[in-house]
């Protein structure tokens, strides 16, 4: 063995097919990899421990793709030269009809284009648009009072709802870290000292960031996810670094410097997981160096290393909005691969052969510059054509289903009051008409003999963001309904012709059948009476 390496694919540990809740991270993502300030330990902190930055070896295999994604990776800067704005973007969130989210969006973005936005920026290069003429454009969504409200109002726990961090060029980044929960008087203390304050899922309490994320949610079809960042005049509370969402950092008070790099090697590009907390010299040039202020927002992909200080003259508040966490084609394989090699195995005797006798002499990392070994090269032949009949048995739609079903069971609920969007007593007859409350709330899935249709009338608003809890498993019971298969054509109409109502009438089963069907959807809230 010659001019041995980290092995591409060697061991890792087990695989999981559970997606890990949003839980964006930006400005600071890897918790391991910084200083804990225990109440009473003033004392400097030392800096991250060195680990390996991923730096690719020269003899590392190359993505074209991913050369080619970081040399077209380039900051845009644009300006907004609006004074005013008449649209309303929180009232475009709060409307369930169809294309309300993209409305949203596209509010929130402006003056860039939609298509233009998912064409030339999406998972491809940040941008920064700028507002000088419309400092108001994001006010009232989050401010330095709404933390002081929820210090003095809610139970914020350490490490679950509330950090206090700090960080500096030469000790690295620091977390203060007390038993209990935090008190007012100590959150203000830590952050007159310099301290920054992050709130971690604040839409659990801030209406308007839970409008914001429900029409995220609503027009990605994945889990949305957002913190919130006070950090003192003069302060830096995070290490550079880069996350593994899609980052939308909107500035609602004061100013902070923000400097943006593009990813350092291939691998890098578009990850799938946070880097650790990286040292200035690692980093490289910015491709931004900039103030943000009040009505700026600036994108992030994935990968997009930054770090940012606030002014020496003015606190800072933003809150970072995200998406995209554990949802590109890789995790959709990860979750359906395990399925394709069961049902491969189950049908193709060549999967279930013997491996050959002494295949250890001739395979692993100790034996990988073997090139010429014939025995070597028949066992990655065997390899591939094995892989070859898994991919035909990869079950596609199923995986989706699985997939769609667990961000259904892991959303926001639907932003109107239940009083508003529920169905329940309303009296359902063969001249009802009936249709869809909203897009996407509830999806039709097989399982086994049944048919299962699953929603998220009853999501937890307080749950958004915690992960596979106990009371999240328990609750998972309500949100699914069974039938048999012969309803299952009705249910495909019903869940499908939104925003178009259907007749009861028209339906192709017996109204002594539909009737109760329908109702059971209207008491739940999926359908309502039109």
């Amino acid at each position: 063995m010659r001019n041995v390496k980290k092995a591409k694919h060697g061991p890792t540990g087990p695989l999981s097919a559970e997606t890990p809740p949003n839980d964006v991270e930006s400005e600071g993502e890897s918790e391991e990899e910084e200083e804990e300030v225990e109440e009473g330990m003033e004392g400097e902190m030392e800096g991250d421990n060195e680990e390996d930055d991923g730096s690719m070896s020269i003899e590392e295999e190359c993505d074209p793709e991913a050369l080619k994604y970081i040399k077209l990776f380039k900051m845009e800067v644009v300006e907004d030269p609006r004074e005013a704005c008449e649209a309303k973007g929180l009232d475009m969130a709060k409307d369930l009809s169809a294309g309300a989210p993209q409305r949203f969006l596209e509010w929130a973005i402006s003056p860039i284009k939609l298509d233009r936005f998912q064409g030339e920026f999406w998972e491809k290069k940040p941008f920064l648009v700028r507002r000088p003429k419309n400092r108001n454009y994001y006010a009232g969504i989050f401010d330095k009072a709404t933390i002081e409200k929820l210090l003095e109002e809610h139970e914020l726990k350490y490490g679950l709802n509330i950090d206090v961090t700090k960080y500096d060029i030469d000790g690295g980044r620091s977390t203060f870290s007390s038993e209990g929960s935090a008190t007012p008087s100590k959150v203000w203390s830590k952050y007159a000292d310099g301290w920054s304050v992050r709130i971690l899922h604040p839409q659990r309490w801030c209406d308007p960031v839970f409008l914001i994320l429900s029409a995220f949610e609503r027009f990605w079809g994945s889990v949305a996810g957002c913190n919130a960042y006070l950090t003192p005049a003069g302060s830096q509370g995070f290490s550079p670094h880069y996350d593994d969402i899609e980052a939308f950092v909107i500035q609602t008070e004061g100013r902070k410097r923000w400097k943006v790099y593009k990813p350092r090697t291939p691998g890098e590009a578009l990850p799938r997981f946070s880097s650790p907390n990286f040292e200035q010299g690692e980093i490289g040039e910015p491709i931004l160096d900039v103030d943000l202020e009040p009505g700026d927002i600036l994108y992030m992909p994935r990968g997009t290393i930054h770090q940012a200080k606030a002014s020496e003259d003015a606190h800072s508040l933003h809150i970072t909005v995200s998406v995209g966490q554990r949802n590109c084609w890789g995790d959709f394989l990860e979750f359906a691969m395990p399925r394709a090699l069961e049902l491969a195995s189950e049908d193709h005797i060549l999967l279930r052969e013997s491996l050959p006798r002494g295949y250890a002499d001739y395979m692993g990392v100790a034996h990988s510059d073997d090139h010429d070994n014939p025995q070597r090269a028949a066992f990655i032949d065997k390899i591939m054509e094995c892989m070859a009949i898994v991919s035909q048995s990869i079950p596609w739609d199923s995986a989706a289903d699985q997939l769609a079903v667990k961000f259904l069971q892991s959303r926001l609920p639907l932003p109107a009051p239940a009083n508003a969007v529920h169905g329940k007593g309303q009296k359902i007859t063969g001249k009802s008409r009936v249709r869809l409350v909203a897009p996407d709330v509830a999806r039709l899935v097989l399982e086994g003999d049944s048919v299962v249709v699953y929603h998220m009338l009853k999501n937890s608003r307080d749950l958004h963001n915690e992960g596979d809890t106990e009371e999240n498993e328990d609750s998972d019971a309500d949100k699914r309904l069974v039938f048999t298969w012969e309803v299952a054509p009705v249910l495909e109409e019903l869940l499908s012709a939104f925003p178009d109502p259907v007749d009861v009438s028209s339906l192709s089963v017996p109204e002594d059948e539909s009737i109760p069907l329908i109702s059971e959807l209207c008491d739940i809230g999926i359908l309502l009476r039109v």
